[in-house]
């Protein structure tokens, strides 16, 4: 694999929302206080992901790989880079369930619906699942 993964650039920035807007065929507005994680291929943004600050506390979000590069190692690629930024703070993502081992990859683990706190709960939609790491002293 011929790419390099790496907190975007405020170039890299606008690249991953039009990188967005082609594999997910809407928009992905980047907020100033998200953490953007790009995969590239050369110039090429070919990955992409967020972490955006909500409810006092940290979300995994939008992880996308290109349709032509999936089962290559990019999505895992970012999400080392992932747990690097993450680091000690805590964080939730609400995946697919099928998602649920990529995911454990970086400490992810599954929790009851109950754990969610309220102000994330809008986050659970039909199929996904509510995945958490606590925070690390």
């Amino acid at each position: 694999m011929s790419v390099s993964v790496r907190v975007a650039t405020t170039h890299e920035r606008q690249a991953a929302e039009a990188f967005y807007r082609t594999e997910l065929r809407r928009d992905v507005p980047l907020q100033d206080d998200q953490e953007v994680i790009v995969a590239c291929d050369g110039d090429t943004v070919v990955g992409a992901l967020r972490l955006c600050p909500e409810a006092g506390t940290l979300l995994l979000r939008t992880v996308v790989v290109a349709s032509e590069r999936r089962g290559s190692g990019v999505g895992r690629a970012l999400l080392r880079e992932a747990s690097r930024a993450i680091g000690r703070r805590e964080c939730w993502c609400f995946p697919w369930s099928y998602l649920d081992e990529f995911y454990a990859g970086i400490g992810l683990v599954r929790v009851p619906e109950t754990r969610v706190p309220a102000a994330l709960r809008h986050r659970m939609d039909d199929g996904c699942i509510a995945t958490y790491r606590a925070a690390r002293p």
